[in-house]
């Protein structure tokens, strides 16, 4: 190591102090501490707590109830994934094409971020009442009275009623990353393929999206991140219900924690939890870096 790399890693060392003690104080200590009571069976009362070992991750393997609320999240993933993607998709390519009128449609869909989750969950459980929400009203109106039903009370229908909310909600932060990317992309080569012949849907699916892949997979990851952690709306909404068929990790874990008063089984979830994400989270930094090396 010569003199300026050791220079430059005593300059470095001062703006990285801070960042280090926060990410210890805010992570690392509580998650140790988590690890620490998921091996007790503290109630979180002055009761003494006794060392159990790894029951708790035992109770949890044999819990059908958080194998259900493991299964209810993939399916919110899935879910949201099928109608997230495609149609933030779509939304980006159009609002980059269209020279009139653009700003009102971005403000037409930027507009549900700025409401609260709390007020967007009752604004839609508003929607979906059964006997005065506007979607029953709708399909009475145009006689279609066979479809109605009460969205959020029926367990066929409660989950993606909850996507459909979500992602009338946030859509627009995916529009502006998914947009980001698209404008990094060489206006040259859209130019290139049309002046070859190909239409607008063969620019869009063969060169448009190929280069769009590394900010995409970055976006999957991030979307695979969030729906683990998903909690306000499914606890607005439908509070885990009907017969526990929104019941996802977040919701249950709260449930027994701090309803059941069980908070060291809730820890051991909380762990099993970060696990999941962390795991994800490396093996879509892997694929980046090898998206990244392959261009």
């Amino acid at each position: 190591m010569n003199n300026v790399d050791r220079q430059r890693r005593r300059l470095a060392l001062p703006f990285l102090a801070l960042p280090c003690v926060l990410l210890g104080a805010l992570f690392v200590f509580p998650f140790v501490q988590s690890i620490s009571m998921s091996m007790t069976d503290w109630f979180g009362t002055f009761q003494t707590t006794n060392w159990v070992g790894l029951q708790n991750y035992r109770d949890l393997i044999a819990d059908d109830l958080f194998r259900s609320a493991v299964l209810n999240t993939l399916l919110y993933f899935g879910l949201s994934l099928v109608v997230l993607f495609p149609m933030a998709l779509f939304i980006a390519w159009a609002l980059l094409r269209t020279k009139r009128s653009r700003s009102f449609f971005q403000l037409a869909i930027f507009a549900p971020a700025v409401l609260s989750v709390s007020v967007a969950g009752v604004l839609w459980k508003f929607i979906y009442n059964p006997n005065f929400g506007i979607i029953n009203t709708v399909l009475e109106a145009v006689g279609l009275e066979a479809l109605t039903r009460p969205w959020l009370g029926d367990p066929s229908t409660a989950m993606l009623g909850i996507v459909i909310a979500v992602i009338w909600h946030g859509i627009a932060t995916w529009i502006i990353l998914i947009l980001a990317g698209m404008d990094r992309i060489p206006t040259e080569l859209n130019e290139a393929a049309s002046l070859d012949g190909a239409s607008n849907w063969q620019v869009y699916t063969r060169v448009t999206l190929p280069l769009l892949w590394p900010v995409l997979s970055t976006l999957l990851v991030l979307w695979f991140i969030q729906s683990m952690q998903t909690f306000a709306f499914i606890y607005v909404m439908t509070n885990g219900g009907p017969y526990g068929s929104t019941e996802v990790m977040a919701t249950y874990m709260y449930r027994m924690a701090f309803e059941g008063r069980m908070f060291a089984y809730g820890s051991a979830m909380a762990i099993v939890m970060t696990i999941i994400v962390l795991v994800i989270s490396l093996i879509g930094s892997r694929m980046l870096r090898s998206d990244r090396f392959d261009s």
